[in-house]
């Protein structure tokens, strides 16, 4: 929507000029006479001599009506004035003026939905701001004015009230107070002369809707101006689109409660007869051979006619030119009749003009990103055919490297040439670096400090530096990565990794207890695909150290033993384990990705699928193969076309793996309503006498998943980006199905019955401190041995 503002000045200015159009002045005499002096009288602010030196009379001159009348329209011109009238004292010419307030102050209030400073530079463009002369009818041009923006918009009680109180020296303080009133609602939407379609089909397309039981949410039955125009644009594009190329709007009425506060809205229309695609033309200069175009046809002759279609295939027709360097080809389509077949023959008119060449790639606001970071995210080149494809390409890759807060590209015939442009890409950076500190909470892993300090361009090269720490409860991190995006020419990015890590599951967790200290170093490649596929190849080197406590699980016994593994203690029941393991690891990845926002999407998809596998030369050999995935997508029930859903979930498998590899699940990433880490095998305690509880040891083999409905939020601004409440359903299971676990207290293998599901509703909030996440989720067919926790919250986390 045009902001109301815009129209402002211009209303402004017309309304001026028709105040200063129909001036009358008082007849000095009706015979001439030679004026002796030219005096002016009631200047306050102004100098007499300032004035008189713009008459068109002076002192010596013969005075007639007409160079009086010229005089006044002068005064009048200068907009200084309110009134001017002239009278004859012998032979003195007297110009008696009443000078207009210059505006001291000027305060709003009241504009909640026009920001103020908006307005001011509105009302600034048309003269009105603080030292400008009071200009009267301009405010009253701007009241009138603000009012039907506020009814367009369904604010038929808005008021816009304007003060001007007094102050010495011919000063004026001027107020506008503003109510913006109420939106009205849509109680009934009636359509009259329909046939074809039902009531509920025409108001599905509708952008303003009846009140309803979901309006309470979505707010969808506030009426607006430019809502009630896109209703009756779709409603004509669903009548062509099925063929009825005759369709007219007969009336669209609006009937508005003496409240103020309902309205009713009525349309009547006519659809005329179905129509079907006759056979289509290529006249003009096609180029290309006629079945070589007649592939971009979208529809077959004999078929309904849709405008829809004629609009897309003209669209192809202009992007198979404009990606062969015909950039700037003009299609028309012409559509026949026949009134007697009641079939509609398409004839596009193809003129392709020339084929254009980029002489030049030119940027612009890159103070601190070098050259050729841009250009080598450029698919259009220099010196090769223009391409729309490859230009709008560029400009996307230009977007998604973060550098930049805007990106612009525009095209610039080049002067003396019909063949030849030139691209202008326009940035404007941004700080490429981040850091944090930040502290968050969450109930498996208690207090967590987290800082981080990460450069994606650094020094303007594009290669990324960064530098992670994590302290909390059950885990030390320190992590240093490194990654040029570019490390060959055609896009082969390469990184390395750093890692401490320090792991400490104690009793007041329920998984198997011990510790871990894991040291690191890895190196990836990775190489883009195309846009949104990537494939990636990980080598990691690792150094793992077990320490076990009193409480050992008997599976992790099992395997630390079967391993080589030394009991230090010397007593089996109480056994302790303190043994190292050395693995060197190749991860393969395969990702596809187009959320349109890393979080808290709204649409797109991503999947990821990995595959890890140690080398021969590591102490332990395991292999494991895992995927995530999402995707956001809406219903066709116009029932639930103001809501989002996004379906997600985690597969995984592994062979033989380290207990310490394990699957997890349970909470916040899986299945909320059960305790974190808690779904799947448990394990007795070895030479436990059923004093000690089994514990989680996790499992080869994960089946998660859920689906949310992203719910709307009222009165959603920008802020709304950051909230997300969602009901959801999850489900899913740990299972083992290798023979490492023949001694745990519940051998879950693969079994759809062994299944755990929960249902709920859930919060997240990405503050300044990081997301914040809130769920409450009732477990379903949960199980005695289950650890429920129904209410769960997260700082710092996100899922």
């Amino acid at each position: 929507m045009k902001h109301p503002l815009a129209l402002l000045p211009l209303t402004i200015a017309t309304c001026m000029m028709a105040a200063t159009s129909s001036i009358a002045f008082a007849e000095v005499s009706s015979s001439s006479f030679v004026a002796r002096d030219i005096r002016i009288d009631g200047l306050v602010r102004l100098a007499p001599a300032s004035v008189s030196a713009r008459l068109p009379i002076a002192s010596g001159d013969t005075i007639t009506d007409e160079k009086i009348a010229n005089a006044i329209l002068m005064l009048y011109a200068r907009g200084d004035f309110d009134d001017v009238k002239t009278s004859r004292e012998q032979n003195d010419l007297v110009f008696t003026v009443v000078e207009r307030p210059v505006i001291a102050s000027l305060t709003l209030s009241g504009n909640k939905l026009i920001p103020s400073d908006a307005l001011l530079k509105g009302l600034k463009s048309g003269g009105i701001a603080e030292g400008e002369v009071l200009k009267r009818a301009a405010l009253q041009v701007v009241k009138n004015e603000l009012e039907q923006q506020y009814a367009q918009q369904g604010r038929y009680d808005a008021v816009v009230k304007i003060e001007t109180i007094p102050k010495p020296n011919n000063r004026v303080d001027v107020a506008f107070k503003v109510y913006e009133g109420d939106a009205v609602k849509v109680v009934n939407i009636q359509v009259v002369g329909n046939s074809i379609f039902t009531d509920d089909e025409i108001k599905k397309v509708f952008e303003v809707k009846s009140s309803s039981w979901s309006s309470i949410l979505t707010r969808d039955d506030r009426y607006a101006r430019e809502k009630m125009s896109t209703s009756l644009e779709n409603l004509r594009a669903l009548y062509l689109n099925k063929g009825y190329i005759h369709y007219a709007l007969n009336s669209a009425q609006l009937n508005l409660s003496e409240d103020k506060k309902k309205i009713f809205i009525e349309v009547s229309v006519n659809e005329g007869e179905q129509y079907k695609f006759g056979e289509s033309k290529f006249v003009g200069d096609p180029l290309y051979k006629n079945d070589d175009l007649k592939q971009l046809i979208i529809y077959k002759t004999g078929t309904i006619y849709s405008q829809s279609q004629v609009t897309a295939t003209s669209q192809l027709l202009s992007q198979k030119f404009g990606n062969s360097g015909y950039y700037f080809a003009e299609i028309n389509p012409i559509p026949e009749v026949d009134e007697a077949t009641k079939t509609v023959t398409v004839n596009y008119a193809i003129n392709p003009g020339k084929q254009v060449y980029v002489r030049r790639i030119n940027f612009k606001g890159n103070q601190k990103t070098a050259d050729n970071v841009l250009r080598r995210e450029m698919r259009q080149l220099e010196g090769s055919l223009a391409s729309n494809e490859k230009i709008d390409l560029s400009k996307v890759r230009l977007e998604r490297t973060g550098y930049f807060k805007t990106v612009s590209i525009d095209t610039v015939r080049v002067p003396n040439s019909n063949d030849q442009i030139d691209l202008n890409a326009t940035v404007e950076e941004q700080p490429s670096g981040s850091s944090s500190i930040s502290v968050g909470y969450s109930q498996y892993g208690g207090v967590t400090f987290q800082f981080g300090l990460n450069q994606t361009n650094f020094f303007g090269t594009g290669n990324q530096v960064g530098l992670d720490i994590t302290r909390s409860e059950t885990l030390n991190n320190y992590n240093i990565n490194v990654l040029d995006p570019y490390y060959t020419a055609d896009g082969v990015s390469r990184g390395f990794n750093f890692y401490l890590r320090d792991t400490k599951l104690n009793q007041s967790l329920s998984v198997q207890r011990y510790y871990s200290d894991a040291q690191g170093a890895s190196m990836t490649f990775g190489y883009p695909v195309d846009e949104n596929k990537s494939v990636s190849a990980t080598l990691n080197v690792d150094k793992t150290m077990i320490k076990t406590t009193e409480f050992v699980s008997q599976v992790a016994a099992d395997y630390l033993s079967s391993h080589g593994a030394d009991n230090k203690s010397g007593d089996p029941k109480h056994p302790l384990y303190d043994q190292s393991f050395l693995t060197y690891n190749l991860s393969l990845s395969w990702a596809y990705n187009t959320l349109n926002r890393p979080v808290l999407a709204t649409s797109g998809t991503a999947h990821q699928v990995s595959f890890d596998t140690t080398i021969p030369g590591s102490d332990v050999q395991y292999q494991r193969i895992s995927y995530t995935g999402q995707t956001y997508f809406q219903l066709p029930s116009h029932y639930f076309d103001k809501f989002l859903f996004r379906a997600y979930a985690k597969l995984g498998y592994g062979h033989d793996l380290p207990f310490w590899k394990n699957y997890f699940a349970g909470g916040y990433g899986s299945v909320r309503g059960y305790k974190d880490y808690t779904l799947g095998p448990l394990s007795n305690i070895v030479g436990s006498t059923n004093t000690v509880d089994p514990e989680s040891v996790g499992g080869n083999g994960m089946v998660t998943g859920g689906l949310e409905l992203i719910l709307p939020i009222p009165y959603a601004g920008d802020w709304a980006k950051q909230i997300r409440p969602v009901l959801f359903v999850e489900g899913g299971q740990i299972f083992d199905t290798s023979n490492v676990a023949s001694n745990a207290a519940n051998n879950y293998n693969f079994s759809v019955d062994n299944f755990r599901y929960s249902a709920g509703i859930g919060f997240t909030w990405i503050t300044v401190i990081g997301p914040i996440a809130l769920s409450y989720a009732q477990p379903i067919s949960s199980k005695q041995s289950d650890q429920v926790q129904r209410v769960q919250f997260a700082i710092g986390r996100v899922f």
